[in-house]
């Protein structure tokens, strides 16, 4: 049997989806061992938008091509979801409960002579990291076993195209940490163009080479993952991405990428690097100033970092929460500001509500809309 890399990669996946609250419309390339994550809250449409694709549901309203392979003409007429070569790994595993691992993996596989299906078998469940259990059965799994041998056989019959709804939403946090970058290395290794829904940011940005963002049935953003969270489209993106500081301010200036803006009384400097860099802004433009709470570094006592390239806003400590590895701290600097340090961080600066603070934020994370 071929081996997963050379599995045949086409062009662009054409979607077109007009269904119940759902106008979608997207051009996913897929030349190349890319992950593509559809990002956007419950309800936004990104599992009705998997299911098209992979032809689980009614074809009408779909326009759907591979390359030069149409798969539904928004009519009636449509490939069978068996004949377009596409794994599809399900929210809940959806494993036949009476057979054994070996058994689920290799029940897609129709090609080659029984030794052959068995060294895919084994080949897929060794890339998931799941060959131990081969001669489980699947009742005895754990959700996280189960994730695995779900994937392994997802791959098994070498899909064009792999699709993959919420894949860690149903383990608990620390099982789920841990697989998210299991989750990427065996994606990478696989070499299958990738389709993956999620509503989690830590895992978009995990898993994705590029991300899609959906709101309200609809595709508001496309761009690589780290460009589309830290430089969001409009203000409901900027809030679906989770930008936590978001404040009205006035351009004072705008050349060359870098930008003064006047805000609640401080003046603040953005730097856009991007090669996609809008035009400059005409002084006196209304913009909302947007910034990351991971982007908010704080110091205390007298700054060691002045430079032109970085902003220091005086602050008092208004609330501290410790959320797992991080701390997230409220700020009262004129605006609210929302810092998030490390708990060694939060230890060293002893940072408490009442604080006197100065927060300190690059140029370059500034992003305006």
């Amino acid at each position: 049997m071929t081996s997963t890399t050379s599995v045949q990669r086409l062009d662009i996946l054409r979607v077109q989806v007009r269904r119940h609250v759902v106008d979608a419309h997207l051009d996913i390339p897929l030349n190349g061992p890319v992950v593509t994550v559809l990002f956007g809250p419950s309800g936004a449409g990104k599992t009705t938008v998997l299911r098209a694709i992979a032809g689980l549901d009614d074809a009408r309203g779909c326009v759907i091509s591979l390359g030069e392979t149409t798969w539904a003409d928004g009519a009636r007429n449509r490939v069978h979801s068996r004949n377009r070569q596409v794994g599809y790994l399900f929210q809940d595993h959806a494993l036949f409960p009476h057979l054994s691992v070996a058994a689920n993996v290799g029940f897609g596989i129709t090609r080659g002579s029984r030794r052959e299906r068995l060294e895919r078998v084994n080949e897929v469940l060794a890339m998931a990291a799941a060959e131990h259990l081969i001669a489980r059965p699947v009742s005895t799994l754990s959700g996280g076993e189960a994730q695995r041998v779900a994937l392994a056989r997802a791959l098994a019959p070498q899909p064009q195209l792999l699709l993959l709804d919420e894949p860690l939403s149903a383990l608990d946090t620390p099982m789920r940490v841990k697989l998210r970058s299991d989750l990427r290395r065996i994606l990478v290794t696989a070499g299958i163009p990738t389709i993956v829904v999620t509503h989690d940011r830590a895992e978009a940005l995990a898993l994705g080479d590029q991300v899609v963002v959906m709101i309200d049935g609809q595709v508001r953003q496309i761009g690589e993952a780290a460009q589309v969270f830290d430089r969001p489209a409009d203000t409901d993106v900027m809030r679906v991405v989770g930008v936590e500081t978001a404040l009205p301010g006035t351009v004072m200036s705008s050349a060359g990428g870098l930008t003064q803006i006047s805000m609640s009384g401080h003046v603040l400097t953005a730097l856009d690097t991007s090669e996609s860099r809008p035009s400059d802004l005409p002084a006196g433009s209304a913009v909302l100033v947007c910034i990351r709470a991971e982007d908010v570094s704080l110091e205390v006592g007298e700054s060691s970092t002045r430079g032109s390239q970085r902003n220091h806003v005086p602050a008092v400590v208004t609330q501290v929460q410790a959320e797992g590895a991080l701390v997230r701290v409220g700020l009262d600097a004129g605006v609210h500001l929302t810092s998030a340090i490390t708990r060694t961080s939060a230890q060293e600066l002893q940072i408490a509500v009442g604080q006197s603070v100065t927060a300190v934020i690059k140029s370059t994370s500034v992003h305006l809309i």
